[in-house]
């Protein structure tokens, strides 16, 4: 599995705002292949080299999909009050799992669609790879930084794996976080050691 460093732009072609930004000051870790990331820059990164740049304008059917009638649903507007919930064009809301737009509310119904924003567009994508990771303590590093958004205190290679030292900040985001870092570690490591530091506030010294 190659794991490469990216940052990348991506705009609706025709229009000059991104919807998707990763800049160099924070860039994304990939493991290329696993459809982390659109159909289309899969097959783009597959033979990029570090260093390299490309533009590439990739058609509905390899970023967000073709848009699909059947998924604008006609909820009864009683089932958003049961909720408390007042609906009006615009509102995202979640249904069965499922994230969806309200189109219009009208005559006791609600008009939902649950297409991606983005479905039906052709897109455009700056990608540039600025390095691939083949050590375990740096892809560690990488993935760490990607799901807790800061740095371990420390991340060395031990003999069946690599060990992580960390403070926890949020113990239930911390715990999810910590599930997504190991799940993805052990795709290349055999094992995964992590040692939690929780340090007594200067407070309660006192």
């Amino acid at each position: 599995m190659r794991v490469l460093l990216v940052t990348y732009e991506g705009m609706v072609k025709g229009e000059q705002k991104p919807f998707d930004k990763v800049t160099e000051e924070n860039p994304l870790p990939v493991v290329v292949g696993t459809g982390e990331l659109l159909k289309g820059l899969e097959e783009v990164l597959k033979d990029m080299k570090p260093g390299e740049e490309k533009t590439v304008e990739l058609p509905p059917e390899k970023a967000f999909g073709e848009r699909d009638p059947n998924k604008i649903a006609i909820i009864p507007l009683r089932e958003f009050q049961k909720r408390n919930i007042t609906p009006y064009p615009g509102l995202v809301i979640e249904a069965d799992g499922m994230r969806g737009r309200v189109l219009s509310v009208s005559g006791g119904r609600v008009q939902v669609d649950f297409n991606h924003e983005l479905a039906g567009k052709t897109v455009i994508y700056k990608v540039k790879v600025l390095k691939e990771l083949k050590d375990p303590v740096e892809i560690a590093k990488a993935f760490f930084r990607r799901y807790f958004r800061r740095d371990a205190e420390e991340v060395k290679k031990v003999d069946e794996g690599i060990h992580v030292t960390y403070a926890p900040k949020n113990i239930e985001k911390d715990t999810m976080n910590k599930v997504l870092f190991v799940s993805r570690m052990l795709q290349f490591v055999p094992k995964v050691y992590i040692t939690e530091v929780f340090e007594r506030s200067k407070k309660a010294k006192k």
